[in-house]
């Protein structure tokens, strides 16, 4: 037997060896990972903008109830928003509030829901202590669930604190 007949008789191996796979492996668990991760940032940031986006517009329906509202104030209560005709300029739906003034809105329920804490006077020289003892209302705090920090923020509307001639403005977050 020649030398040139054993070249041809054996068959070439092919295929990938261990190190090679468990590389390939390593790499597609890396990509994985990194997409994992960037999933859940942007997923984090689109539910902080739907978040913002509802407080935004409850700030915005109550700033239209003050000016073409039928008190000429802000609303007494969220109710007094989504209550409201749909053909009004301040009627708001799609966003809803918490049940109690004092609970707020977390990561379960934060993308449409917010807590409308009303502010306002007792019509004395007494700040009010609870949603309940407002007897004039000059504004609201709109808490909504921000999804970035983890943590309840507000939006102003109209006046919070201060006073209202001789009367002083509270936002009691207790319910009346």
């Amino acid at each position: 037997m020649s030398l040139k007949n054993i070249k041809s008789n054996t068959q070439k191996q092919n295929g990938f060896t261990i190190v090679e796979l468990l590389i390939v492996v390593v790499v597609i668990a890396i990509l994985a990972a990194i997409t994992i991760v960037s999933y859940n940032g942007i997923t984090s940031r689109a539910n902080d903008s739907a978040a913002k986006a509802a407080a935004a517009t409850v700030q915005k329906k109550a700033e239209l109830y003050a000016s073409d509202g039928p008190t000429g104030k802000y609303p007494a209560a969220y109710t007094d928003l989504t209550s409201a005709s749909p053909s009004t300029s301040y009627y708001l739906s799609g966003v809803t509030t918490t049940a109690t003034a004092n609970v707020n809105p977390d990561a379960s329920n934060g993308k449409t829901t917010i807590n409308y804490i009303r502010c306002g006077t007792t019509g004395t020289t007494t700040a009010p202590t609870t949603q309940g003892g407002i007897t004039s209302y000059t504004g609201a705090i709109v808490r909504y669930y921000s999804f970035t920090s983890s943590a309840t923020a507000d939006i102003t509307v109209g006046q919070k604190d201060g006073s209202v001639g001789t009367f002083p403005v509270a936002c009691p977050a207790t319910a009346s």
